[in-house]
Parts: C-alpha cells; sequence; structure tokens
C-alpha cells in the first residue's frame, strides 16, 4: 500500500495500469474506493489508454486524519495532490475531480497549471466561481450539521442525509470531517477562471440539489465545455456509464499527445 508523508500527514495513493498518468480526486467524505473504484472508472479509463492514480485525501479512507482545521482547506488538499505526482516523478498529467475534489481540482490548475493538459469536473456547480445559492462557505456548514448526528437524520433533505449513510458505510471519523467542513474553499474570481487554459470538461447532473449546474464555470474558464446530464443527481453521475465515457473521450487528445 504505497503512502507518501506531505505535511507530517500520511496519504495513501494507488496506480492503476499503463499509458497517459490520469489523477482522480474524490468528493467529500467518501475515498477513492467508494468514489471511483467501486463503479468502474479504473477498468474504463484504463481501457482508454489511462493510467489510473487515485489518492485518498487526508481526512478519508487510507491517508490519515487529523483533527485541526488548519490541516484542511483546498491549499493543504491540493499540495496532497502535487505531492503524490512528485513522488511519482509525473511532470504533466490529466486531472479528473467530484464534487469537493472539484475545488481542489481548480485551485490546482490555478497555482500549478504547467503539471495539468485535460481536466474533468464532476458534479460540481458555478457556486465555484461564486454564484450563489451553492458557494461552499453556504453549504459546508450544513455537512457539519450531518455530521453532529449520532443518528441517521431523517428530518434534513435526502441530499444531506445521503452524507450520513457515506460516513456510516466507509467508518469515516467524524472529527476529522467536521475540521474539514470547517476549512476554506473559496471561490475562484471569474477573471481568475478565465485564466485558466487548461481544457476543461464540466459535468453536471439536472438535478444536482449539492452544487448545482455548471454552465456558468464552463463558460468563465478560458477553454471549457459543459455537458450536463438529464435527471442525474449529485450522487448517481459517480455511476453513469454515460460520463465515465465522455471523460475518457475528453482526455483522448492528452493521449495522443503523449505518443508523438
Amino acid at each position: 500500500m504505497p503512502t507518501l508523508e506531505n505535511r507530517n500527514v500520511r496519504i495513501h495513493y494507488e496506480v492503476h495500469g499503463t499509458g497517459h498518468p490520469v489523477v482522480l480526486l474524490h468528493g467529500g467524505t467518501v475515498s477513492f474506493k467508494h468514489n471511483y473504484a467501486d463503479f468502474g472508472w479504473i477498468e474504463s479509463l484504463n481501457e482508454a489508454g489511462l493510467q489510473v492514480i487515485g489518492l485518498d485525501f487526508r481526512g478519508h479512507g487510507k491517508s490519515a486524519k487529523p483533527h485541526e482545521i488548519e490541516s484542511y482547506g483546498v491549499a493543504n488538499l491540493a499540495s496532497d495532490v502535487l505531492a503524490v505526482l512528485d513522488q511519482l516523478s509525473l511532470a504533466r498529467v490529466s486531472i479528473v475531480a467530484y464534487s469537493i475534489g472539484t475545488a481542489v481540482a481548480l485551485h490546482l490548475l490555478q497555482v500549478a497549471p504547467e503539471r495539468f493538459d485535460r481536466a474533468a469536473l464532476v458534479a460540481t456547480g458555478d457556486g465555484l466561481i461564486g454564484h450563489p445559492p451553492y458557494i461552499f462557505d453556504s453549504i459546508l456548514p450544513a455537512l457539519k450539521q450531518v455530521l453532529d448526528r449520532d443518528e441517521y437524520p431523517r428530518d434534513l433533505p435526502k441530499h444531506l442525509a445521503t452524507y450520513w449513510n457515506f460516513v456510516a458505510a466507509t467508518g469515516g471519523d467524524k472529527q476529522a470531517l467536521r475540521a474539514l467542513a470547517q476549512a476554506s474553499y473559496p471561490a475562484l474570481s471569474t477573471t481568475d477562471a478565465a485564466a485558466i487554459t487548461v481544457p476543461t470538461l464540466v459535468i453536471s447532473g439536472q438535478s444536482d440539489m449539492v452544487l448545482g449546474r455548471g454552465s456558468l464555470l464552463a463558460a468563465a474558464l478560458g477553454q471549457g465545455e459543459y455537458l450536463e446530464v438529464p435527471g442525474a443527481d449529485h450522487f448517481s453521475l459517480a455511476e453513469d456509464a454515460s460520463v465515465k465515457a465522455a471523460v475518457s473521450h475528453f482526455m483522448k487528445p492528452a493521449i495522443g499527445e503523449q505518443r508523438q
């Protein structure tokens, strides 16, 4: 089980297959296994000629779970991704991100664009560039409320209560996840978004009640494309075959560039 130490936090990562490397960033309260591996992403991307690099964010899965708020936030999670790429001596990769992972991916595309050639942001929305109501500063307190419950919160909306099930199913560390939920994940300005010129596919579910839709986000990016999946919610995109196919197809130019 490969691990590394980054800023005194142990980070678990894994590598599957060969080909052009793509790093996968999972959503909050789950892990690489529960967001991607269990839904066939490894096989789908490997078959498309991509090497899959998965990691568990700090506070999740097989990585260490510090309880201090200052251990989290978009900059710390992004540093874990770069540490994995450095450990594997990868100068440039593609990136796929889901939910809160998309905030981390956008931060990486802003501060280290030379490390990434293509990006796919899945289950994300316009709140990442500051359009209400789905802004992390507004929605993360609701996640903390879920984590504070000892029993399934039947009085809360289903899209929030679902996170209680995720934590229970994965044996999540509630104190670590509370710290994650209280850290900083600031929205990008439209100016900063426009400066991101890495080709980026934004995929949203038509019925996403967690982060909404991302058409404005895609339009704000320097080279953004938008795909909305009819009838899909925030969680169903992880297992949607059309989403995996769209991501694999979008990554093909990067594969071709590597072979030249």
